[in-house]
């Protein structure tokens, strides 16, 4: 397990949400601060702000997908690779968890929930497969960053 793995297990134990834990665990490879990337990911927690649609650390790995490959510009250079690594994101969690849907991996409707999460106890935490899935989400970019030298 990297220190990274460790540190968004961490993360999401003290409270944050699935794609905070992960963006924050990797803040330093987007140039953010940890508290940068808690904003950022706020929004994809709980599948998308409780719509449980993609899961949350999925969509971390999606966002760091991009700063894989650098940025941007207008000859749009980079996202046939973003969008190729994005794509293998996509078969390795799938591969590692059976989807990448929030509700199916909590075995839950694919229905908007009530916006306000959760209080956070022990019986939380033991329902949820969400730390399993973080730690496969930070294996596959701990993969990909050892791949481009970033680690």
């Amino acid at each position: 397990m990297s220190k990274r793995e460790e540190q968004a297990a961490a993360n999401f134990l003290a409270g944050c949400n699935c794609a905070q834990a992960v963006l924050m665990a990797y803040a330093d490879v987007l140039g953010l601060t940890r508290e940068q990337a808690a904003m950022v990911a706020v929004g994809h927690g709980g599948g998308m702000g409780r719509l449980r649609l993609h899961c949350g650390a999925f969509s971390a790995a999606v966002m760091l997908a991009g700063a894989l490959e650098g940025p941007d510009g207008a000859e749009k250079e980079h996202r046939p690779q973003t969008y190729a690594r994005v794509q293998e994101i996509h078969r390795q969690f799938e591969e590692a968890n059976g989807t990448i849907s929030c509700a199916e991996l909590l075995g839950k409707a694919g229905v908007p929930e009530n916006p306000t999460p959760e209080e956070r106890t022990p019986e939380y935490y033991r329902k949820r497969p969400c730390e399993r899935v973080i730690r496969s989400a930070c294996r596959i970019i701990d993969a990909m960053l050892e791949e481009k030298n970033h680690a």
